[in-house]
Order: C-alpha cells, then structure tokens, then sequence
C-alpha cells in the first residue's frame, strides 16, 4: 500500500506541474485619427508666366491636398519676399525694378474626405503693369500653407 501511495504522490506531483494552464485577459485596441492636411506633391511649386507679349497674362493649375476625413481646412498665401503693401510683386534680377502681380487659390478653406482635392492656383499680370518695364526676367517667391 505504502508502494501505491508512492507511485499516487509522484503521479500527482508530474500532473501538477507539467500541465499547462491557459490563461487570457482582454486588450483594448485604440487609435486617434489626428486632423492632417498635406500636398500630393513633394517639392517647389512652379508657376511660370512664360514671356510676355501685349496682353494680360493669366496661368492656372492645380495643387493636388489630401486632408483626413472631417479636417477643417484653409489655404493661405503669403504676400511674397517683394509686396509693397499687400500688393505681390517679382523683382527683376540684378535691379531694382519690380512688376506687379496677383495670385489666388480657390477654394481657400473647405473640409478634407481623405480624398484628393484640388487647390488652383490662379496668376494674373496686367499689360498695363509690364508694359512700361525694363527687359529682363522677374520672379517672386511665395508661402502656400494648408492650416487644418
């Protein structure tokens, strides 16, 4: 008998602690979806009125954003490294000649969908402004800011 109780402990002992035992416990999974607007395109912008002849001169396009879902947001330009005022103006290379021009984008706030959106970007140089000026090439460098 005393064998059998023997052979009962030492059974019981492996059973005890060779058993695995599960065990689980719940996880919350979380994520915040931050307001974010960003350009489709990396890099400068670049908009180029080419020559310029005898008439206004007016050049378009599109600056692709993307803004998640819900974001308010607004576009903002600034006034440039040459405004008198808040007129926008390119200054001539070398000289301190300086051409006026307007620049707008549109829309200038709206709400993202978390797709694509297409900002334009309109140009405007009047005859009347250029046709006086010296010969040469002018340029300007403006902030384009998307603010969610």
């Amino acid at each position: 008998m005393a064998k059998n109780f023997v052979r009962f402990l030492v059974l019981l002992t492996a059973l005890l602690f060779n058993t695995s035992h599960a065990a689980s416990n719940m996880m919350n999974v979380r994520i915040w979806v931050l307001s974010a607007c960003r350009f489709e395109t990396n890099g400068d912008l670049i908009k180029d009125f080419g020559n310029l002849n005898n008439a206004d001169i007016t050049i378009k396009n599109v600056v692709p954003i993307h803004c998640t879902n819900g974001t308010n947001f607004r576009i903002t330009l600034n006034q440039g490294l040459h405004a008198n005022g808040q007129q926008r103006q390119m200054a001539q290379l070398n000289s301190s000649a300086r051409l006026p021009y307007s620049l707008t984008a549109s829309p200038e706030q709206g709400v993202g969908t978390g797709d694509r959106i297409d900002i334009l970007l309109t140009g405007i140089v009047k005859k009347t402004d250029f046709q006086n000026r010296p010969v040469g090439q002018y340029a300007d460098t403006v902030l384009l800011t998307i603010e969610p």
